[in-house]
């Protein structure tokens, strides 16, 4: 494992410093007992493939393969692993009612964002979060039906849909697949089980290097410190497991295949393929008797600070507003250092971020991709272009237009565009596919998130007595909305966290209710404050040079655009936001780049 200085510390400020943790993040239980300190830690200028030795005082908080930390414990109904019931003990309404009867079907644009903002989120919660087994071929559906209890898999829990569902009951469809996250088992008994995170709990593009020394074997070229990567068509390209493949997946060699999920995410994650071996290959320039490793593990380091600075400094305040950031201490205003990283905060990631906040997020998924060629408009349908990479090299300029060119959806509407809830990865032979907003709201049920008001309490928020209070906080207040939440919920007390915080009026300058903002406000502050290897981390092995960090501020997503798009001509400065006023194209000679001087050894 790759690590910092030993720091010594004796098991009294330990346990004192986990109880520190405690008092926003829900430490797992399965490491929360560990006494190892620092000394397993190696000195390195380099952070591990796996996050572990993120805290040098539990040196597994946040590696791969440890259990999710979470803002409050699970709400299971035996307090075990069986998902949450309501006060009165009934259970929740199924995750498809809930789906497609509390949150409707819009396609309003937003001028203000572009949509890469969507894509650009996946990829954040690709590198922050991978629940275990979510890969697994287990069915837990027989001839569109649910496979009774007695005998389906104990990991079954498949989403019932009514014979009166509006749409699947007109193909007799009763019952989608789901397929419960794999977990550890609790080391004290009566507690209740930890789901298992497989990604690195930090934001280090896990989804380009992997999660662990096997992955990011697997993407490495071992010369010139660069990763795999082939020239096809004039361009730089993932590689693929063999010239035959013919799949529509493209069958590409990658250390997370999410990334690859739509043609929008690969072109993200193309981004930063290019980026590394750009940076190696200047690298190499500068320093010619580097060895491979040297060289991947410096363009890696700055690859990543770039990309952190550009999810702090440029995302995030798109999300949450600028001056809320700087007002929580997410991010800064100066040229200096950063001093605020914390030895005892735990690092790991919180389960509501990847479990609720993102498939939140998707609101802003518009039902049709864009593409701009010879000044028409042309449309593909959101699931035509799930999983399906036939297109993606030959139509690759479409694609990294229409990331920068189109809006998203308006996603202060609560809807969902109608393709997220009825038609993802339908089969040629099928009319419809899957809800994933149901899919998602099953995930919650799976990992038992606590009620709504619950995170209210936990954040300093106000609960709810009664349903006119809730209603008060909608940015504009409902009647029908309130008449299906008392339908489904027998009390105020009972709604589910994500139902709830998606109706909250937004704080001010940001796209997010109180409740979110303070869950994603949590999760940041850890990102940042628990990485010893933090881009503006000061005072630490793996921190950068002053020259160094000026040079990392100086970049931007438009200018790693441009990096990995030589033949751009133009593009706006903010990727982020599309072309206006006071956000006009540019050349792309125009957008500050690194001086790589700065690496001279």
């Amino acid at each position: 494992m790759l690590g910092m200085k030993r720091i010594l510390v004796n098991v009294v400020v330990l346990s004192l410093a986990v109880n520190f943790v405690a008092t926003w993040f829900t430490t797992p239980a399965s490491t929360s007992g560990t006494t190892t300190t620092g000394s397993s830690c190696p000195k390195s200028k380099y952070r591990s493939i796996d996050s572990s030795c993120s805290s040098t005082t539990i040196p597994n908080l946040g590696r791969s393969g440890e259990p999710y930390a979470r803002m409050l414990p699970p709400n299971y109904a035996d307090g075990i692993s069986t998902p949450p019931v309501m006060s009165n003990g009934s259970k929740y309404v199924n995750a498809r009612q809930i789906s497609y009867n509390l949150f409707s079907i819009d396609e309003t644009p937003d001028p203000t964002n572009t949509l890469i903002n969507v894509f650009f989120l996946q990829a954040i919660g690709h590198d922050l979060s991978s629940p275990a087994g979510a890969d697994t071929n287990l069915q837990c559906c027989a001839e569109r039906k649910v496979i009774p209890p007695e005998s389906a898999s104990s990991r079954c829990y498949a989403i019932f849909i009514g014979m009166d569902d509006p749409v699947y009951s007109w193909f007799n469809i009763g019952c989608q697949n789901y397929v419960r996250a794999l977990t550890k088992q609790p080391t004290q008994p009566r507690q209740p089980v930890q789901q298992i995170n497989s990604a690195s709990s930090l934001l280090d593009l896990s989804f380009l290097y992997g999660n662990s020394v096997v992955d990011s074997n697997r993407v490495r070229a071992f010369t010139g410190g660069k990763l795999l990567s082939v020239r096809r068509n004039g361009g730089e390209w993932a590689t693929k497991y063999t010239t035959e493949c013919s799949g529509s997946d493209g069958c590409y060699v990658l250390a997370d295949q999410r990334s690859y999920q739509f043609p929008m995410t690969a072109t993200v994650h193309l981004i930063f393929l290019r980026e590394h071996n750009r940076l190696a290959n200047q690298l190499k320039l500068l320093n010619a008797n580097w060895s491979d490793e040297v060289l991947f593990q410096e363009a890696r380091r700055i690859n990543i600070a770039q990309y952190q600075y550009i999810v702090y400094y440029q995302y995030l305040p798109g999300v949450l507003g600028r001056a809320n950031m700087i007002k929580d201490r997410l991010i800064f205003e100066g040229s200096g250092f950063a001093t605020d990283f914390n030895a005892f905060q735990n690092p790991s990631s919180l389960s509501e971020f990847g479990g609720v906040l993102v498939p939140y997020m998707q609101a802003q998924l518009p039902g049709s991709i864009n593409f701009y060629l010879n000044n028409t408009v042309q449309s593909f349908s959101l699931s035509s272009l799930a999983g399906n990479l036939t297109l993606f090299e030959s139509m690759f300029s479409s694609f990294f237009t229409g990331l920068i060119t189109q809006s998203t959806k308006l996603i202060s509407t609560r809807s969902f565009s109608i393709e997220w809830k009825n038609f993802m990865y339908r089969l040629a032979s099928e009319p419809v596919g899957l809800d994933f907003l149901a899919q998602d709201i099953q995930r919650m049920r799976d990992f038992g998130f606590a009620r709504y008001n619950d995170y209210r309490s936990r954040c300093g928020l106000t609960r709810f007595a009664t349903w006119e209070a809730y209603n008060a906080s909608f940015k504009d207040p409902c009647p029908k909305t309130l008449e299906k939440l008392r339908l489904y919920y027998p009390s105020v007390d009972d709604i589910d966290l994500f139902v709830a915080g998606a109706f909250e009026e937004p704080i001010e300058g940001s796209l997010l209710g109180p409740t979110f903002y303070c869950l994603f406000k949590q999760q940041f502050l850890a990102t940042r404050t628990g990485d010893r290897y933090f881009f503006e981390a000061g005072g630490q092995e793996g921190s950068f040079t002053t020259a160094q960090l000026t040079e990392i501020r100086k970049v931007s997503l438009a200018r790693l655009m441009c990096n990995a798009f030589p033949t751009l001509p133009k593009i706006q400065s903010n990727a982020f936001c599309p072309v206006s006023a006071t956000n006009s194209l540019v050349s792309c000679s125009s957008l500050p780049t690194l001086n790589m001087a700065a690496w001279l050894a």
